[in-house]
């Protein structure tokens, strides 16, 4: 306890903490990773109950396609929802849309209706852009300045976990089978519930409070529960004179987004930053991994485990990012793991085509071997830097009043950057092969380039110098 008093934890930090990653964070991980080893059976059902139609590869697809649309929706319409309800309030309004979309999705083969399977992935995915939209600004709102930075990257460790643990329960052995699979998506209501129960005896943000709600006394009681060793009147102090500036400027408006001259740098280093996430080619890497696997020489049937130990390795990565955060500051880990990304998705460029047009030559399997190792390094490099680092950043950028919508506006930008990725990758890919990763190669490089000249340091740094 003396540890935890130190930097200011307290068991209702702790429990704030847990209860936001566990019933929010994790899910988005969770709805995301457990429509992927299960492909096969979903093909089957939608070929099954949809005949005359579009294919079952399309049908797949399309699964993945409305749940990132949706996810658009949510994260676009989360800052109006965290400014009038609150932070605490809106995750706590989102965790009922994460249990009717388990609930519409689970008995959808017991239903023969793969309908029931879109409706609910519809709303699951609006669940998921609300959740990024806001479960780390909250995170980040709540915790102790010196330990921010920590605080907020548990909402991509939560995400990493959901969807480790996603996989697992998708295993064959587990519930891949052509009747379980709709259970292990329906699982997804059970956190959801948990955290319906729990999130109520949490406190809002004290910063929300104080600053959109004019609440001091709430604002007081909330630090002290989240706080223990920051002093409440410096704190209070601290926001009215974030207030009285905010009183000398305008009343902000959502507009102001793009119209303020202050916040366009801030604005466009943060979608900048959730598009390169997404075009930085993780999701291109972990589809590769399974074919890598198999030009190595594995069996079919052992790839799904070596996918369940690329998500453990992303758990792991994830965890030790969170102490560098402290240390090395943000601005260092969105640089130089990037570094690490641009060099294996050289490597991986030369690898995979090679690979592919030797798969049955002993270079072939060799190279292979080369690939998958790289691919983990490269996942690594992910985990560090861009995995962990755009949902921090983005919340510690902007002053209280801009926060919620530039971080909505950011999460939504980084949902269609997901979106053009799915459409166009699979094309590409059939086109161009493993050069494909040259594409994604230039987008890191030139977001590097404006990262290093422009990119601030915000570790330890007030909101309002922040902002």
């Amino acid at each position: 306890m003396g540890v935890c008093s130190n930097v200011g934890i307290t068991p209702m930090l702790i429990l704030t903490v847990f209860i936001t990653a566990f019933g929010s964070s994790g899910l988005v991980g969770y709805d995301t990773g457990i429509m992927n080893l299960p492909g096969g059976n979903i093909k089957s059902f939608t070929g099954k109950y949809v005949s005359g139609g579009p294919g079952t590869d399309f049908m797949y697809a399309l699964v993945s396609a409305i749940f990132v649309v949706a996810g658009a929706i949510g994260s676009f319409s989360s800052g109006v929802m965290a400014e009038k309800l609150g932070r605490r309030n809106t995750l706590l309004m989102n965790n009922a849309f994460a249990i009717i979309g388990a609930v519409i999705t689970g008995p959808c083969v017991l239903a023969k209706s793969p309908a029931l399977l879109y409706v609910g992935r519809v709303v699951s995915g609006f669940n998921a852009g609300i959740t990024l939209g806001v479960a780390s600004l909250y995170l980040t709102e709540i915790s102790p300045r010196d330990i921010r930075g920590a605080v907020g990257a548990c909402h991509q460790l939560a995400l990493t976990l959901g969807i480790l643990i996603a996989y697992i329960l998708t295993l064959d052995a587990i519930l891949n089978t052509e009747t379980l699979w709709p259970l292990a998506v329906g699982l997804a209501g059970v956190p959801a519930a948990i955290s319906m129960f729990v999130l109520p005896f949490c406190p809002e943000s004290p910063r929300f409070l104080f600053m959109n709600k004019g609440n001091e006394h709430g604002a007081r009681k909330a630090f002290v529960k989240l706080n223990s060793k920051e002093d409440v009147d410096t704190f209070i102090e601290e926001l009215r004179e974030e207030m009285e500036a905010a009183k000398r400027r305008s009343k902000f408006k959502c507009g102001q987004i793009f119209t303020a001259k202050d916040l366009r740098m801030p604005v466009l280093l943060a979608c900048l930053i959730q598009i390169q996430q997404q075009l930085s080619g993780i999701n291109a890497v972990i589809a590769y991994s399974s074919t890598m696997l198999e030009t190595a020489g594995l069996d079919k049937s052992q790839i799904q485990y070596c996918v369940v130990g690329i998500g453990a390795f992303n758990v792991v990565m994830t965890i030790i990012a969170l102490p560098l955060l402290e240390r090395a500051g943000r601005r260092q880990l969105l640089l130089w793991p990037s570094v690490v990304l641009a060099l294996s998705l050289l490597v991986l460029t030369i690898t995979v085509t090679i690979a592919k047009q030797n798969e049955n030559q002993p270079i072939g399997r060799t190279l292979g071997i080369v690939s998958t190792v790289f691919i983990f390094i490269y996942i690594g490099g992910f985990a560090v830097g861009l995995g962990t680092i755009p949902g921090l950043v983005v919340s510690e950028m902007f002053r209280q009043e801009p926060r919620a919508a530039a971080y909505a506006l950011s999460q939504g930008i980084q949902w269609l950057s997901n979106l053009l990725v799915l459409i166009s990758y699979p094309d590409i890919n059939a086109a161009i092969g493993g050069y494909s990763f040259l594409i994604f190669l230039v987008v890191v490089v030139a977001c590097w380039v404006v990262f290093f000249l422009y990119f601030p340091e915000t570790k330890n740094r007030n909101f309002r110098r922040c902002g």
